[in-house]
């Protein structure tokens, strides 16, 4: 019932218009028109213009922050500021410019009236449906921008939009093309399935002497054991400088008191309802049967209370309370809407209210509980503010070491002796850990595992530098003991390479087994094979079939029945398929075509904005650099 009636926040949010300055389709998700910044290493050029290094390592800055808001503040951020995602990033800038380039050999532009009409219509800068200059200054003020700035970029996107509106215009998907794509997509045909399994096959297998030897030698990354080190390390923390923190009595009863307000529990109330729906915007008519209906229940159940629980689950029309007798739970002040909650907190206990209207219908209440307001005592607050006192001042502790420690393992950097004693901290020891292996806790780090593993580590015995593996939490490691990376011996392998020619060489008799069975049965000759019961199967049901068969199912000819096609299998052997009947899908309504045509033709206009891109690459002349490429973003 909660979403029926409880209220909805309704304060203006400044926000960001995201949609404003970024390309208003999914081919790209980093926004940057920073040009031709003077002074700066290009990164890349389009034809005459500049990526700068300054831009680019901002747009991965950008790209990283999104996925810390999708994923968590906790992600570390190096596993995603990789050389492939670079790339991506650069690729993507590199499109945008030549996105700009197709727009002004388009020769399309937006005019100053066009400008200021779509910045007062943006409802973000409207007080009471009117545009506001106060919400406007807050809005630029807060992302930083000059009103030459923010305009430039926005004719910018309104320029972009143009563009990819004109190439979306003449993308057409008629009706009998969406109608062959649904048929296509959402026909099913009754199948039966044969696998020849590589494992009959296994003792026709004859390996040459030397095949296992040879395969060892020409893969020898199969067999090597990567690098090792166990390693020991500090980590200075928050968390783990609680521990280390004092709070007295003094400094909790003067928290307390200038925090009286967290500390007290609001009045509460208990209520269950009887809704008898109808909208607000409902014909007199409609209002009026509901309100007779309302009347006449609370009329019954004034006459016999006790009925409240089974009248709520025959009549209530809330879904989510019904079902408990009308049931709506304790809830505060704000929780409701206004004449529902004003009604409840007015009642004495167990009072019967009614009928109460709201935007949703009529209400009969009953109040069946009430918690008054209660203040935490000193003493129940306590544990509570010990707590968020240690950590404040375990914050700024860490605030005032980070520095020190940092400075301490890289000036002491042959031991972790110093900075272990200056902070107060113990010196930990990892496990064994193996190089590019899934690796624990806080060695997960992409930048720490590097670390962990280099020459200046394990050769020269140094420290690693201090890594920041997470939001306030640095570790400083250094090598106890390392294993260089080996190949194992041939002695040792043989076997399981011996196991594994000789499943591959039955795969392909396997497969040649099924070719020819496959040519018996479309000539309708015996093929000695047995299917078992036809499965119903389609695209978005595969029946735990894998892809290619299925694939293969739907587009076999079907002119004649039974059919048959057949499919490698990934894993070795061959999949025998008999098709047996087609099931077309049932007729689809105007709204499913509708949206077929839509998506399809979407689809299409994407193709098109993509090709006119990869077209511009032909004709504009692309240069990257590469070294600056690989180098990592600052942070």
């Amino acid at each position: 019932m909660l979403e029926y009636i409880r209220t909805a926040a309704k304060t203006w949010i400044a926000k960001v218009i995201l949609a404003l300055i970024t390309v208003p389709f999914a081919l790209w998700g980093v926004e940057s028109y920073i040009r031709n910044a003077p002074g700066q290493d290009a990164i890349a050029k389009v034809g005459d213009e500049k990526i700068s290094t300054e831009e680019f390592n901002n747009a991965v800055k950008n790209q990283l922050e999104r996925y810390r808001q999708q994923l968590g503040s906790s992600i570390d951020s190096s596993l995603l500021d990789t050389p492939k995602m670079r790339k991506l990033i650069l690729d993507s800038l590199v499109d945008q410019r030549l996105l700009t380039t197709a727009i002004q050999a388009g020769g399309l532009s937006v005019s100053n009236e066009a400008l200021k009409d779509r910045i007062s219509d943006e409802a973000s800068f409207q007080e009471n449906g009117k545009f506001s200059k106060a919400r406007y200054d807050i809005f630029l003020a807060s992302q930083n921008y000059t009103p030459a700035r923010f305009e430039g970029l926005l004719r910018k996107d309104m320029e972009s939009q143009q563009f990819v509106e004109s190439v979306a215009s003449t993308a057409f998907t008629g009706s009998v093309s969406a109608q062959q794509y649904l048929l296509a997509s959402e026909q099913s045909r009754e199948i039966a399935v044969i696998a020849i399994a590589p494992e009959k096959f296994l003792s026709n297998v004859k390996l040459a002497s030397e095949q296992a030897k040879n395969y060892y030698e020409s893969h020898q990354a199969d067999f090597t054991i990567p690098a090792q080190v166990k390693a020991e390390y500090i980590e200075l923390s928050i968390d783990a400088l609680v521990p280390q923190t004092q709070v007295n009595a003094e400094e909790i009863k003067a928290y307390y008191d200038a925090n009286a307000a967290r500390y007290v529990q609001k009045e509460e109330r208990k209520a269950s309802h009887i809704l008898i729906s109808v909208a607000a915007t409902a014909k007199d008519e409609e209002k009026k049967v509901a309100r007779e209906k309302a009347d006449a229940l609370f009329a019954q159940i004034k006459k016999s209370p006790k009925d409240f629980a089974d009248l709520a689950k025959k009549n209530s029309q809330d879904p989510g309370s019904a079902q408990n007798g009308g049931d709506l739970g304790f809830f505060g002040r704000g929780a409701m809407v206004a004449p529902f909650e004003q009604a409840v907190f007015k009642a004495s206990k167990d009072e019967i209210i009614g009928p109460v209207k709201s935007d949703f219908g009529y209400h009969i209440i009953r109040l069946t509980d009430i918690r008054p307001e209660k203040a935490k005592t000193l003493a129940d607050a306590t544990p509570e503010i010990e707590g968020e006192l240690k950590k404040q001042k375990a914050q700024k502790k860490f605030a005032e070491l980070a520095e020190k420690f940092t400075n301490l393992v890289y000036e002491q950097s042959t031991s972790l002796k110093a900075a272990s004693e200056t902070i107060s901290l113990p010196i930990k020891q990892s496990p064994w850990m193996a190089k590019g292996a899934g690796l624990p806790a806080p060695f997960n780090n992409a930048k720490l595992m590097t670390s962990v593993f280099s020459d200046e580590v394990i050769k020269n015995k140094r420290n690693t530098e201090a890594v920041e593996v997470a939001t306030n939490s640095l570790v400083a490691a250094r090598a106890l003991e390392s294993k260089p990376s080996s190949v194992r011996p041939f002695a040792e392998v043989e076997p399981a390479i011996t196991a594994r020619l000789t499943r591959e060489e039955a795969g392909k008799l396997a497969a040649k087994d099924g070719v020819a069975k496959l040519a018996l049965l479309r000539e309708a000759k015996s093929a000695d094979v047995t299917f078992p019961q036809l499965l119903a199967v389609s695209r978005a049901n595969q029946g735990g079939l894998p892809p290619n068969v299925i694939d293969a199912a739907l587009r076999a000819d079907t002119k004649a029945l039974p059919s048959y096609v057949g499919v490698e299998n990934p894993n070795g052997g061959y999949f025998l398929v008999q098709v047996g009947k087609v099931i077309a899908p049932p007729a689809s309504d105007e709204a499913k075509l509708k949206a077929t045509i839509t998506r399809l033709t979407q689809a299409q206009s994407q193709q098109q904005l993509q090709s006119i891109i990869t077209g511009m690459r032909t004709k504009i002349d692309v240069s990257i650099n590469k070294d600056a490429l690989d180098k990592k973003a600052e942070k």
